[in-house]
């Protein structure tokens, strides 16, 4: 027996299994599968070629103090994504923009979590039991290793690879790989790099950019002038200075394990 809203949209072509909840205002696009026992909140978009296995729960309210139950705002979320079994996706918060958003093909695995008003690109991968806070924002083909996550705020770049049970409390830029359970910058994450197709003459110039944010003592708005002079038509230089120049609440992660590091 499904439950599901009068006022919810459901494409003609969407499964929905037995004992699934769809909520007010919501709106289930084109070839989406809603396994077994799902819920999904009032005011989700969902769009199309969707998997969202047995027991995911999108579009609850969030943990927020503040959040009142007569409150109104959303989770938007995108194509083809995988959402695996017991998954939640919190709806956002009035305070922090009403909207929590994912991006398309993105694989959220079993028990993950994204929090309130958390943007996560394309392409990403949420190992199971990651948990970004709320207010995390998630670049496109980033990758988060089992029980790893985010402290609320922080940014993370694109192709960033964040190791197991690692749980960064300040802005990872994109390339980059971190590790440990205090989080430290280990290297370039050329496995992603290399896979994604980016040329081996751009990684060379993203290694010098790597080099220079790792060691300099300036001020970050100064190492990132100093990195786009690597080549200012570079596309991947060009979005490590955009990164490092955005606004950031919580700082820039800079801790790195010296004897480690990937690039040579």
């Amino acid at each position: 027996m499904k439950k599901i809203h009068p006022t919810a949209r459901i494409s003609d072509s969407a499964f929905i299994e037995d004992n699934v909840y769809i909520g007010e205002n919501s709106e289930i696009g084109e070839e989406t599968y809603i396994g077994y026992g799902a819920y999904i909140g009032p005011n989700v978009k969902i769009g199309m070629k969707n998997k969202i296995y047995p027991y995911a729960v999108v579009g609850t309210p969030p943990q927020h103090l503040d959040h009142k139950e007569s409150d109104t705002t959303y989770v938007e979320i995108g194509d083809e994504n995988i959402i695996r079994e017991f998954a939640t996706i919190h709806s956002g918060t009035v305070v922090g923009g009403g909207v929590t958003r994912i991006g398309n093909k993105n694989y959220i695995m079993a028990y993950a979590h994204v929090g309130h008003d958390s943007k996560v690109g394309n392409g990403c991968v949420l190992t199971s039991f990651c948990a970004l806070a709320g207010h995390s924002e998630v670049g496109d083909r980033t990758v988060f290793g089992g029980f790893s996550g985010t402290h609320q705020f922080v940014r993370v770049g694109k192709f960033v690879m964040i190791g197991a049970a690692s749980f960064p409390a300040k802005d990872v830029p994109p390339f980059v790989l971190v590790a440990g359970v205090e989080a430290r910058i280990a290297g370039l994450n050329l496995v992603g790099l290399r896979r994604a197709g980016v040329p081996s003459s751009e990684i060379e110039k993203l290694k010098e950019a790597f080099r220079i944010y790792v060691a300099s003592d300036e001020k970050i708005e100064q190492v990132a002038e100093i990195i786009k002079q690597i080549d200012p038509s570079s596309q991947y230089i060009c979005e490590f200075y955009e990164f490092l120049v955005s606004k950031s609440k919580r700082g820039f992660l800079k801790k790195h394990l010296k004897d480690e590091m990937s690039v040579r």
